[in-house]
């Protein structure tokens, strides 16, 4: 047991040699060296927002699992508690660094918050576009889609920002004043994808059954339900390469590919261009209703 200090706390932590990525030798030191790193681009995007931890104690080929809740936490770990079938979920918010630190210690590899903040849980701050590209569909038929999103999204003015997953796919983040239900935001995504599939019928899909969706990109606005996690921004994901589910401009997406970013080379990026997300936390846009019904 080794025992960092972060801030005034001192954070009990076991087996940073532990290699999470056996092909690449990444180990768990080296999740929390990036982590470390990126935190001040990371936090805000945080703050207040539950997160589900998903664990992975023996790296991305062990078994892996999945924590809401967390009932006898450190001092240092805030929590809020959510009723849930009966019961209090009790939701660790990785308000600080010292937070995060202790759920990598657990496992953690990426970070899952929620699309509301503790104190609006009813009303989610983005829409999330997640699009999802079925074998033998590919990365370029999912870009083909996002540009679409674009631009519907331009024509109604409003504006969004894309993000490789650091899987398959590509998320789409549209920030919105925080008075609109899951619902609504759920029924704006699958307006706007039935929009995309009368244009792109032989590409796009939102059929529930996974056979169904074979050879296109799946448009998944059950995304956008209360509870739902997603990977954060500036995430380390548990896949072959320790890919970081980056925030692109729009003009790189055509060049883009799903493992371009990981552990080691996406600070570099982030120092360049700051938060390319940052409009997310102050941007407040007005949903139009056509779409909301």
């Amino acid at each position: 047991m080794t025992t960092l200090v972060v801030n005034k706390y001192h954070i009990p932590v076991k087996n940073l040699d532990k290699v999470f990525w056996p092909e690449e030798g990444f180990t768990k030191a080296d999740l929390m060296k990036y982590y470390a790193a990126v935190w001040p681009l990371l936090k805000p995007h945080l703050t207040d927002r539950p997160v589900s931890l998903v664990r992975y104690p023996e790296g991305i080929t062990g078994n892996f699992f999945y924590q809401k809740d967390v009932p006898d936490p450190p001092v240092w770990v805030q929590t809020h508690p959510i009723e849930s079938d009966e019961r209090t979920i009790n939701y660790a918010l990785i308000n600080n660094a010292e937070t995060l630190i202790w759920s990598i210690n657990l496992g953690c590899i990426e970070v899952h918050p929620w699309l509301s903040r503790a104190g609006s849980l009813d009303y989610p701050t983005y829409i999330i576009f997640d699009l999802d590209p079925m074998p033998p569909a590919s990365f370029s038929d999912a870009v083909q889609i996002a540009l679409y999103v674009k631009i519907l999204l331009d024509e109604l003015k409003l504006q969004a920002f894309p993000k490789i997953s650091g899987a398959t796919g590509i998320h789409i983040y549209l920030p919105i004043q925080s008075r609109y239900s899951y619902k609504k935001t759920s029924t704006f995504v699958k307006r706007i994808g039935e929009v995309i599939i009368k244009a792109f019928p032989k590409l796009a899909t939102n059929e529930r059954k996974i056979a169904n969706r074979a050879g296109k990109v799946y448009i998944d606005h059950l995304q956008n339900l209360r509870g739902k996690t997603i990977a954060s921004v500036y995430s380390v994901r548990p896949f072959p390469g320790a890919p970081v589910s980056v925030p692109l401009r729009w003009e790189e997406l055509s060049d883009a590919h799903p493992g371009m970013y990981n552990l080691q080379n996406a600070p570099q990026r982030f120092e360049k261009l700051s938060d390319l997300f940052m409009p997310l936390l102050y941007l407040e846009q007005t949903l139009p209703d056509k779409f909301l019904k």
